[in-house]
């Protein structure tokens, strides 16, 4: 069934009006340090009969002061035997709410990690989508006549459970709205849910091509990572002709038009009503959704706020400079880059770089996140923020401590624009894989500015650095290999240094 623009209309204005009361207690806030101690202390009080709450003594918690005091900072190892009896069925561990499912994390330097999901952590991270999607929608009014596309993750296996039955993952991307929201989008989905549970991920980009292509009134794309979508539309690109087959089926005129735009490269010409792009824009995503920037010259990239499977941090207002801090999602505070002092979320400063530390109602309490924020404004009593990157991305094979950042610097500094790039261990030695006109030279020596990588090759421990000339598409051989390690479409960052080995029978290339 075509929906019509006033039925889109009607469905996106009820959608956006349920969330207006989030957004009026959002921006009415009077005190960001009240509504975050009420926060903890809610967290707090609810989980005193917990192991962990008993523990740390919760009862004996009163203030933010005694809760530091109290509670230790933590990394996702000191969760390791919590989570494992939650897996095998044990309740009132970390939560004394029921565990729904445990979702896996990507990304990280450990093998595995399962966060608990509770309804409550589920409520704190639509605090953060409700005040977003109201004010997008109400910003950008045109938005409301047409159909929005929602990034859709591919079923890569069956549903997974622990040994004490708790569901490992979300069904669907869209269970972050609420149910009775979800139920209303779906009517204007321009993907339907469907496409995840297809066979193959070459199927599951021929459905989305083709639905997205017979949108005419797509007007909202909101993925993650801005190299899927990429990706999208080279896939278009290269399958033309079996889509204009099956979309002549369908709509021979809009068949006959898509085909000669997609020839001309005009993607805007093809969704002439698009009217926002929502993905990731900092870090190491920046130089993709610059991409975007080009192909859809009209259209505004709105960048996403900062959200980890952990917990969210940030949702974007329209036209501001970086993304607000979600005062009512968790208990945030924030490790100073400049002295290593914690800060709250009234206390940072414009202009500096913390470390976010994040209590959930997950059951993560002085949880390190490990990325690396900067405080790009202060609007009222709102801190705003932006992705800077990962503290703890370092590869240590053998004491050569190589951080990403210190790999991007370098790579800015000695090199013209490369298509991709991407630095990873291999045995002995790394391994630059490269995608440009231009082979970079000398590279291994500006390693050796490092302290510890110059000390490792002088001990032979660490070889000469190999470059890996890349000659297929790299944005989509990366994305199969998370995918063949068991990580999500939806989830995939864009990275500068993978941790893993084994980059050059997943890439197409050769050693230069």
């Amino acid at each position: 069934m075509v929906k019509s623009k006033w039925f889109c209309y009607v469905i996106n204005s009820i959608s956006s009006l349920l969330y207006r009361r989030e957004y009026k207690n959002f921006i009415n806030t009077k005190s960001v340090e009240q509504v975050q101690q009420k926060k903890l202390m809610d967290i707090i009080k609810n989980n005193e009969s917990t192991d962990y709450g008993k523990k740390y003594k919760f009862d004996s918690i009163d203030s933010v002061l005694k809760y530091q005091q109290t509670v230790p900072l933590t990394t996702y190892e000191d969760y390791d035997k919590y989570i494992e009896e939650i897996k095998n069925g044990k309740n009132n561990v970390l939560t004394k709410e029921k565990v729904l499912l445990l979702e896996p994390t990507s990304g990280s330097t450990s093998a595995s990690k399962y966060i608990p999901y509770t309804n409550s952590l589920k409520k704190e991270f639509q605090k953060a989508l409700k005040p977003w999607i109201y004010n997008l929608y109400t910003s950008n009014e045109d938005i409301k006549w047409g159909k929005s596309y929602w990034s859709i993750t591919p079923v890569t296996k069956d549903k997974e459970y622990t040994v004490g039955v708790i569901p490992i993952g979300f069904e669907e991307d869209t269970e972050y709205f609420g149910f009775f929201e979800k139920k209303l989008f779906e009517e204007i989905f321009a993907v339907d849910g469907s496409v995840a549970k297809v066979n193959s991920i070459d199927e599951f980009y021929y459905e989305t091509s083709i639905q997205l292509l017979m949108t005419k009134n797509l007007t909202l794309i909101s993925v993650w990572n801005p190299t899927f979508l990429i990706l999208i539309l080279e896939y278009i690109e290269k399958n033309i002709d079996k889509l204009y087959d099956d979309m002549f089926v369908k709509d021979k005129d809009r068949a006959k038009e898509i085909k000669n735009l997609v020839l001309n490269e005009d993607y805007e010409s093809i969704w002439s009503e698009l009217k926002v792009i929502s993905c990731w824009c900092d870090g190491n995503a920046k130089k993709y959704s610059k991409s975007l920037e080009k192909i859809f010259l009209n259209v505004e990239i709105q960048p996403k706020g900062l959200l980890a499977t952990e917990g969210v941090i940030s949702f974007p207002f329209k036209s501001e400079n970086g993304a607000r801090l979600s005062i009512y999602s968790h208990f945030y505070e924030f490790e100073s880059i400049e002295d290593g002092q914690i800060y709250l979320s009234h206390q940072i400063e414009k202009g500096k770089e913390y470390c976010v530390i994040i209590t959930t109602s997950g059951g993560l309490y002085r949880y390190r996140l490990n990325d690396v924020i900067e405080v790009t404004d202060i609007i009222g009593i709102f801190p705003l923020i932006k992705f800077k990157g990962k503290k703890d991305k370092v590869s240590d094979m053998f004491g050569e401590k190589l951080n990403e950042e210190f790999l991007k610097t370098i790579m800015q500094k000695n090199t013209k624009e490369s298509e991709f790039y991407m630095f990873a261990p291999r045995v002995d030695r790394y391994v630059l894989y490269i995608k440009s006109d231009i082979m970079p030279k000398n590279i291994d020596e500006k390693l050796r500015e490092n302290f510890h990588y110059d000390y490792c090759r002088k001990l032979g421990q660490l070889k000469e650095l190999k470059i890996f000339k890349l000659t297929g598409n790299p944005k989509q051989e990366y994305i199969n290999g998370c995918v063949e390690q068991g990580q999500r479409i939806g989830d995939i960052k864009s990275t500068a240094l993978s941790l893993k080995d084994g980059w050059d029978e997943i890439f197409k290339g050769e050693y230069i």
